[in-house]
């Protein structure tokens, strides 16, 4: 009986043996031939020929598109081995700016890239990281109180809010359902989300961007769930001191603005509640919407730029967040490096309703001195306006 045992247990591994040795092959032998139909020549003949094209490839001309390579390649740079070519720096930039521009799925972008969707993925999280690491000169959040001044001069110049350093808005990123999540990542608006936080400045760039917390925190609470928001809460982020608004001598904190899902606070301004408005008050609310629709526009920007946010994203929640923060960063490299981003085929009103805002809060109670700093600054506008 033994001896029968072990001959079937022989039979079992005997036969385990010989499957994998048969075993479908590690790549398919279209995809070995990459040489004769990559479409990395495809992209120098667009290059060469049209500019338009490859702007519309890439969202980016073609000398900002080789600054770009030329910063990612020393960290993307893969080298050759004996079973097979790797995947240059080139195609591996290709492939993740096309993904970030249309949101297509793996197995479709294989057909263009000619790379298997196993290594597609691994090529544009890998690059979406390096774009964060790569392109921090060009979201420099400030460390000091001039710093901050100089982006309220901007607020103020631009926008007619002075002493305002940012403007504040939360928005739902759709994301495939994680698997066990359950519905911790399901938000109010009736999809799976993370939560994009961002704060921008005057001329739509991003300052500081946070993403990941799932969608079920959906009210303005993110806010202070985030590293920025604590370090808001202790008073860390070196804001300057109060100081006086052109005309007055009166002090005024310098602030953020944000719309009504945050929470009033002493450094963070708010509208006032439509059943609460009156004539002065309808004034102080237009003042600052027009500071705060940067942060509105930069949101629209990107979603009309990068197709990735026009649909669910199909990857786990943490590299959903690596691929959402990358664009935000592309963002402010495009808005800098290349004088048309901000003007070429964007509608930013009806881009913006692909990415949902963060539910209004209705539960959170702001301070009596938060409140008197909002009276001031609404006295302030109506003075100014009447003058």
């Amino acid at each position: 009986m033994e001896s029968r045992k072990k001959a079937c247990i022989a039979i079992i591994i005997s036969l385990a043996a010989e499957r994998r040795v048969v075993r479908r092959c590690w790549m398919k032998k279209w995809l070995e031939k990459r040489d004769q139909y990559t479409h990395v020549r495809l992209l120098r003949e667009i290059s060469i020929s049209d500019e338009e094209d490859f702007r519309n490839y890439f969202r980016m001309n073609k000398e900002t598109y080789e600054k770009l390579l030329k910063m990612v390649q020393p960290h993307i740079f893969r080298q050759d081995t004996v079973m097979r070519r790797c995947i240059s720096a080139h195609e591996r930039l290709a492939v993740t700016l096309r993904y970030l521009a249309t949101g297509r799925n793996f197995e479709d972008l294989k057909f263009s890239a000619i790379i298997s969707p196993a290594s597609i993925s691994t090529a544009i999280v890998e690059t979406c990281e390096v774009f964060i690491y790569v392109l921090q000169e060009y979201m420099k959040f400030p460390n000091t109180p001039q710093e901050w001044q100089n982006l309220s001069k901007d607020f103020g110049m631009l926008h007619g809010f002075y002493n305002c350093v940012g403007s504040i808005d939360g928005k739902h990123i759709a994301i495939h359902k994680p698997e066990h999540s359950g519905a911790l990542y399901y938000n109010y608006k009736g999809f799976y989300s993370i939560v994009l936080l961002a704060v921008a400045n005057a001329r739509k760039e991003f300052i500081m961007v946070d993403a990941g917390m799932n969608g079920r925190i959906s009210d303005g609470g993110v806010f202070y769930y985030s590293k920025f928001g604590e370090l808001l809460k202790e008073n860390k982020l070196n804001l300057p001191d109060p100081a006086p608004l052109p005309g007055t001598s009166d002090k005024f904190p310098f602030v953020f603005v944000a719309d009504e899902a945050f929470a009033l606070d002493v450094n963070v301004m708010k509208p006032y509640a439509l059943k609460a408005l009156d004539k002065n008050r309808l004034v102080y609310n237009e003042k600052l919407s027009r500071a705060r629709v940067t942060i509105e526009n930069a949101f629209g920007i990107l979603a009309s730029r990068f197709g990735v946010f026009q649909k669910p994203i199909y990857l786990s929640p943490e590299k959903s967040a690596i691929v959402t923060m990358a664009a935000c960063y592309l963002h402010n490299f495009l808005a800098q490096e290349n004088p048309d981003y901000f003007h070429i085929n964007c509608c930013e009103e009806s881009c913006d309703r692909t990415i949902p805002s963060v539910k209004s809060t209705l539960s959170r109670n702001s301070t009596t001195n938060a409140k008197e700093i909002r009276e001031k600054y609404c006295s302030y506008f109506n003075h100014a306006d009447n003058k």
